[in-house]
C-alpha cells in the first residue's frame, strides 16, 4: 500500500464506424458468370437498427447477361426482415425480391427490359440487401451473427440469362460473408506523478443499456509495464453507455506501508519535519482532517497487524482531478482534506467528442514518504552459508526475499547468519545491519519459521533498539518485528554492522534430520535519516530457491508459494518457459477460483507476484499456473 499518488493520463480514441463497404470489391475466382458475398460485413449500430450488405456480380465470359436469379441465406435470429435494391442505373431493370424470414432468406431477379442487342448488365456490387435488426434486447444478447450464405435448408438453383434467352450457369461464390461487430476502441497510460510508470493497475470497461439499463463489467485489463492499456471491444456504443471504472474501496493497491510511512508522520506531529501539499492526505489515515500521532499510530497498527483497515473507514485509495490537483499543488502549506476530500471510486464516461486527453490524481493514504504504486519488486533468493560437515547444505540456508525499488535508493545489507543448533538445542539468530557507512531511522521485518523444527522463545532488542517505538508480533510459524526512532533529532538510529535484535528458538528435531531450511524472511523495509525508502539486499545473495516443506509442484518447472503454511501473506515465484498468456490463481479444494492474481501476456523470465489470502477461511487451497507450455499446481495451507 503505497502512495499511488500519479497522474492519470490517457487519450481516448473511440471509433463507432459507419457501415462502409471495403473499396476491394471481389472478383471472380475463375472463369464464368459469378454472384459474390465478400468477406466481411460492418453490423450497423443501434440507432440505425438495420446492418446491409452488397452483392457483386462478375462476368468474366464473352456472355451478354440478360438476368439472374439467386437466393442468399441471412441469420433470422438476428434479422427481422430483408429487403433489396439496385445500386447503379436500373434503366430497362426489372428487380424482384421475396423475403420470408420464416426460414431466413431472401430470393432475388433481375432481368433486362430493354431492345439494345449488344447491352449486357454491368458488373461490380449490383445489389444492396437491407436487414432489419430484431429488437434490442434480443440484438445485443446474441452470442454471435450468422455468416450470409449461398446454402440454407431450401435449396434453390442459380441461373442467369444470356442474350439468346437460354439458361446460362450463374455460379455463387462466397468469400466468408462474416458479420463483423460495432469495435469501441481507446487506449491510455496511468504515470506516476515522479514520472514513473504506474504498472499493474487494476481497471475495468463497464457498459450499461442506454435506457433503463445498470452498469456491468464487460471486461477488466492490467496495466503494462509501461503503464499503458489498449482496449478494443464489440460494443455498439449507440445502444450501450460506457465508462471506464477502478473501485478504489476494493482494489488491491501495490507495495506495502513501512515503519519508514509511520516514523515520517511522526516527524510532522513533532514538528521537526512540515507536511505540504498531498502530505496532509497521504498522513491522514484515520480522515480527522488533520495530521497526530493517531495517524502515526494507525500506519504503525497497520504495520502491527492491529488493524486490517483504516479506522474511521478510510479507504485505501483516493482519485483527484486536475483542477483540485491545481489547487492542493498550488498551495503548499495548506491543507484541503476537509474542502476537497477526493472520491473513493473512479470512473470516466467515455462519449464521443469529448477531449482526447484527461488526467486525473490518484492517492493512497499511508504512503507518508512516497514511494510510489507498484514501484517495489520482491524476490525469492537463497543466503547460502559456509558449508558445516556432515549436513545437507539446504538445511542450513536461509531463505531471503531481496527487496529492490524502481528508482535509486541507499542499499543497505540485513544480515542473518546461518542456522546451528547450539549447546542445550537453542538456535540464536543475531539480526545486524551492514549500511556501508549509512544510519537507519525505521526497519521492517518478517520471518517466517517451520513450527515443526523451531519453537520461538523470545527476541531480545539491542540497547539503541530499546529506544525505538517497537512492535513483535509473534504467530505460530512466524515473527514480525516492526520499530522506528520516535526522537525529533534521531538520536537512537542503527549504525553500520550493529546488531538490532536477536531471535532465539529452540530446536525440535536434530539439525541432521532436517529436511529442509526451517526458516526465512518475507517482508523487510527500512528507512533512512529523511525517513526515505532503502533497498535492503540479502547476505551474500545467489538467485537459487531451495526446496520448502509444504510445497508440492505437479511441473517440471517449479513454481515456489511461501510462506506455506501462511496466515494470509503469500509471494509466488514461478517461470514463463515461453512468451503468451499466463493465468495465476488461488482455487480451493472443490475448483473454485478464489483469486485472480494475474490474467495476461507475459514474457519469458522469472516472476514473482505477491497475494493476500487473509480473508478466506482456514483450510487447504491450490495455486494453479496455466501458461502456454505448462500446468503448475502447489498446494497451499491456509492457518487462521
Amino acid at each position: 500500500m503505497k502512495k499511488l499518488l500519479f497522474s492519470l493520463a490517457f487519450i481516448i480514441m473511440i471509433v463507432i464506424p459507419s457501415i462502409l463497404y471495403s473499396q476491394n470489391i471481389p472478383v471472380a475466382p475463375g472463369n464464368g458468370v459469378y454472384v459474390l458475398i465478400n468477406n466481411t460485413y460492418n453490423i450497423g449500430t443501434s440507432s440505425q437498427g438495420n446492418s446491409q450488405a452488397r452483392i457483386t456480380l462478375q462476368n468474366t465470359t464473352n456472355t451478354k447477361v440478360r438476368g439472374v436469379q439467386f437466393r442468399v441465406f441471412y441469420d433470422k435470429n438476428a434479422f427481422g426482415a430483408a429487403s433489396v435494391a439496385l445500386l447503379g442505373s436500373s434503366v430497362n431493370l426489372d428487380l424482384q425480391f421475396v423475403d420470408n424470414n420464416a426460414n431466413g432468406y431472401a430470393t432475388v431477379t433481375l432481368v433486362y427490359t430493354g431492345s439494345n442487342s449488344t447491352y449486357t448488365i454491368p458488373v461490380g456490387e449490383r445489389f444492396e440487401i437491407t436487414f432489419t435488426h430484431v429488437s434490442p434486447a434480443t440484438f445485443y444478447t446474441l452470442p454471435s451473427i450468422s455468416n450470409l450464405t449461398w446454402t440454407g435448408v431450401n435449396v434453390y438453383s442459380p441461373y442467369s440469362a444470356s442474350s439468346t434467352g437460354l439458361d446460362t450457369t450463374l455460379t455463387t461464390y462466397s468469400y466468408g460473408g462474416q458479420w463483423i461487430n460495432q469495435t469501441l476502441s481507446f487506449h491510455g497510460t496511468f504515470t506516476n506523478v515522479t514520472g514513473s510508470a504506474a504498472k499493474n493497475l487494476s481497471l475495468a470497461l463497464e457498459k450499461k443499456v442506454k435506457i433503463g439499463g445498470s452498469w456491468s463489467t464487460h471486461s477488466t485489463y492490467l496495466t503494462d509495464i509501461t503503464g499503458d492499456f489498449v482496449i478494443n471491444e464489440p460494443i455498439d456504443t449507440t445502444y450501450y453507455d460506457v465508462r471506464l471504472a477502478i473501485i478504489g474501496d476494493t482494489m488491491a493497491v501495490g507495495n506495502a506501508i513501512s515503519t519508514a510511512d509511520a516514523q515520517l508522520i511522526n516527524q510532522w506531529v513533532l514538528g521537526a519535519a512540515t507536511p505540504t501539499s498531498w502530505d496532509f492526505y497521504t498522513a491522514d489515515v484515520n480522515s480527522s482532517n488533520n495530521v497526530t500521532i493517531t495517524d502515526a499510530y494507525g500506519v504503525f497498527g497497520r504495520i502491527a497487524g492491529s488493524f486490517a483497515t483504516w479506522p474511521n473507514n478510510t479507504k485505501e485509495i483516493k482519485f483527484f482531478t486536475s483542477s483540485e490537483n491545481t489547487t492542493i499543488t498550488g498551495s503548499p502549506a495548506t491543507n484541503y482534506t476537509s474542502s476537497i476530500p477526493g472520491v473513493t471510486n473512479f470512473y470516466f464516461n467515455i462519449l464521443p467528442g469529448q477531449p482526447d486527453s484527461v488526467t486525473f490524481y490518484v492517492l493512497v493514504p499511508g504512503d507518508a514518504n512516497s514511494t510510489g504504486y507498484h514501484m517495489a519488486r520482491l524476490t525469492p533468493i537463497t543466503v547460502l552459508p559456509n558449508t558445516v560437515p556432515g549436513y545437507p547444505l539446504e538445511t542450513e540456508n536461509i531463505i531471503d526475499i531481496n527487496v529492490e525499488y524502481d528508482f535509486p535508493t541507499s542499499s543497505i545489507e540485513v544480515n542473518i547468519p546461518s542456522l546451528s543448533v547450539n549447546e542445550g538445542n537453542l538456535v540464536e539468530l543475531p539480526v545486524t545491519l551492514k549500511t556501508n557507512g549509512e544510519d537507519i531511522s525505521s526497519l521492517q521485518l518478517a520471518l517466517v519459521y517451520d513450527p515443526s523444527i523451531l519453537n520461538f522463545k523470545e527476541l531480545v532488542n539491542s540497547e539503541k533498539s530499546m529506544f525505538w517505538i517497537s512492535s513483535i508480533n509473534p504467530t505460530l510459524g512466524s515473527v514480525e518485528w516492526s520499530g522506528y526512532d520516535p526522537s525529533a533529532n534521531k538520536s537512537y538510529m542503527i549504525p553500520d554492522n550493529y546488531e538490532i535484535f536477536n531471535l532465539k528458538f529452540l530446536a525440535l528435531q536434530p539439525q541432521d534430520e532436517w529436511e529442509s531450511s526451517p526458516i526465512f524472511t518475507t517482508k523487510k523495509f527500512s528507512g533512512d535519516k529523511v525517513s526515505k525508502d532503502m533497498s535492503i539486499t540479502p547476505t551474500g545473495g545467489i538467485m537459487v530457491v531451495c526446496k520448502m516443506s509444504g510445497v508440492v509442484s505437479t511441473m517440471e518447472n517449479t513454481m515456489i508459494v511461501y510462506p506455506n503454511p501462511t496466515s494470509g501473506d503469500l509471494a509466488i515465484s514461478f517461470d514463463v518457459a515461453e512468451s503468451g498468456i499466463v493465468k495465476l490463481c488461488i482455487v480451493d479444494i472443490n475448483g473454485e477460483v478464489q483469486r485472480v492474481i494475474l490474467d495476461k501476456y507475459m514474457p519469458q523470465g522469472n516472476y514473482i507476484y505477491s497475494c493476500n489470502i487473509h480473508n478466506l477461511s482456514q483450510g487447504i487451497y491450490i495455486a494453479s499456473l496455466q501458461s502456454k507450455k505448462n500446468k503448475n499446481a502447489v498446494r497451499i495451507i491456509k492457518n487462521k
